[in-house]
């Protein structure tokens, strides 16, 4: 961001442009969350870089809307950096009308006085450090920090939470914990993985004009999975469609203890648009399944005496039914035969195929046959870390993103396998070398099924023509989006893989109007 941003203002916009350009992204988005400003009290917090700025900017056009603002700064004016300066003389008029009241930071009674002003104030914008912090946060801008935090006005941050570093996504001693963050130009990595990201709040991406030929010149790699990524990949259907054009599905999943592992993936698969759903699973779990959910096609089984399907299914299940794309995995148990089942399936598959649970554990410890039979493509493999450490023998990296980042794609690059790992956040990792982050979802979503919610979501979507990649983003997606409108229902706690399965629908709905 620091190469285009310098680029951008050599060559094309000045930094002043940019700098308004960013004000107005701020603004619109607490007008997108208050509505009118003109009743608004904003107390916006100052540090002396470009940062503030854009504060000043912000609080500008705010004051030119109507709304209160008060001005709480770090330094003397006269140590801003030359644009920030620029914008704090362009308030000059707003101070001989008396609309404006300013503090300074540094004084040692602001707290009381600033405490006081904060009883009445709807909303803190946080313009103190930006992205270039690399050390520690420490002395008064620790104390503001806290003292921001305290309170309990919601604080929405310009570009990134004060104390968040950009890159690592550590928290340098201290960050701002922001309800809503406006990164502008493009996304930090900082926000986008955990400790920071628990501090962004809800993130929106401030469009600031930056020539697509500067961002083009950096070869960025890493992409945010948002709504707008996830309305691209979103499969088109026809007025004139049936069952069938919109897509069949052959799940092969379940087994006596996890039958409903079987059900969450396959409803799920139906809520996505999926024309219809077969599940070949045991028999003994036929009747569960079919009560529960009468839309899903039971493919009864043959199984052994636990209740997992027998090695000798593999005839039945490739014969019974066409099928546009084929999922396997979840609840299926780690049998000697439930193994050698997935793998003969994954050898003769004959559409796109999607491995979860189960079907990836098949493969543990001989990560290169999977990977073989993925050259040409057409391999969608969705393990937790734990799993992924069974399949290919190796850990994922605990230290910053870009070593999580660089071991992901070198796992799948050039292979023809796109990978998503389910963590905080899921990534998906594609073997043209790109890897998106998702930015939906929460904690609510580690519970017992959801990762069978998953599975449907993808499978359905792969089902119904979508390539690999479209799939495994629209489905990752959709998933963490339908576990968000779950939770304001039931709560991040108490909320369990079948509200979020129940939810598929309305999230679909959200990312079709967005």
């Amino acid at each position: 961001m620091k190469r285009i941003d310098e680029e951008t203002i050599k060559r094309f916009v000045p930094g002043l442009t940019l700098m308004e350009r960013a004000g107005q992204r701020v603004v619109e988005r607490i007008e997108s969350e208050f509505g009118s400003v003109e009743r608004l009290t904003v107390s916006i917090f100052l540090g002396r870089g470009n940062n503030a700025g854009d504060g000043l900017v912000v609080a500008r056009l705010l004051l030119e809307k109507g709304a209160k603002v008060r001005l709480n700064y770090m330094s003397e004016p006269k140590d801003f950096s030359p644009d920030a300066f620029k914008n704090y003389a362009k308030l000059s008029g707003h101070r001989k009308k008396r609309m404006i009241m300013e503090r300074f930071l540094f004084l040692s009674d602001w707290e009381e006085k600033v405490g006081r002003e904060l009883q009445d104030c709807d909303l803190i914008v946080d313009a103190l450090l930006g992205t270039g912090i690399s050390k520690q946060v420490k002395d008064n801008y620790a104390r503001v920090i806290d003292f921001m935090n305290e309170s309990s006005v919601p604080i929405l941050s310009i570009d990134i939470p004060s104390g968040v570093n950009a890159d690592t996504a550590e928290v340098m001693g201290g960050a701002v914990e922001a309800a809503m963050t406006v990164t502008l130009g493009l996304p930090k990595v900082g926000m986008l993985f955990q400790p920071g990201r628990s501090h962004a709040g809800s993130l929106t991406v401030g469009d600031i004009g930056l020539p697509r030929e500067v961002i083009e010149k950096e070869r960025l790699s890493l992409h945010i999975l948002d709504d707008r990524q996830a309305r691209e990949d979103l499969p088109r259907g026809g007025p004139t469609d049936h069952k069938f054009a919109r897509g069949s599905l052959l799940l092969v999943a379940g087994s006596r203890r996890y039958a409903g592992a079987a059900r969450l993936a396959a409803e799920s698969a139906l809520r996505t648009g999926c024309g219809i759903v077969y599940l070949a699973g045991p028999e003994s779990i036929r009747i569960p399944i079919q009560t529960a959910a009468p839309e899903i096609i039971f493919l009864s089984m043959p199984e052994t005496d636990t209740g997992s399907i027998a090695r000798e299914a593999e005839e039945l299940i490739l014969n019974e039914v066409k099928y546009d794309a084929l999922a396997v995995g979840p609840g299926l148990t780690m049998e000697e035969g439930a193994a050698g089942l997935v793998r003969a399936l994954a050898r003769r598959r004959t559409a796109p195929l999607l491995l979860d649970a189960d079907g990836i554990n098949a493969f543990g410890g001989d990560f290169e046959a999977l990977v073989s039979l993925s050259k040409d493509g057409g391999i969608i493999v969705s393990p937790h870390s734990g799993e992924l450490k069974r399949l290919t023998g190796g850990d994922v990296p605990e230290g910053p993103p870009s070593d999580r980042v660089r071991y992901l794609r070198g796992l799948v690059e050039s292979t023809g396998l796109v990978l998503i790992h389910k963590d905080a956040p899921t990534i998906v990792a594609q073997p043209d070398g790109r890897l998106f982050v998702n930015v939906a979802g929460h904690p609510g979503q580690a519970t017992a099924g959801s990762g069978d919610v998953l599975t449907g979501a993808v499978a359905g979507f792969l089902a119904q023509g979508g390539g690999p990649e479209e799939a495994a983003r629209a489905g990752v997606y959709l998933h963490s989006l339908a576990a968000d409108i779950a939770a304001l229902e039931q709560g991040e706690k108490g909320m369990i893989a079948g509200d979020c399965m129940r939810a598929l629908g309305r999230a679909m709905l959200e990312i079709e109007m967005a």
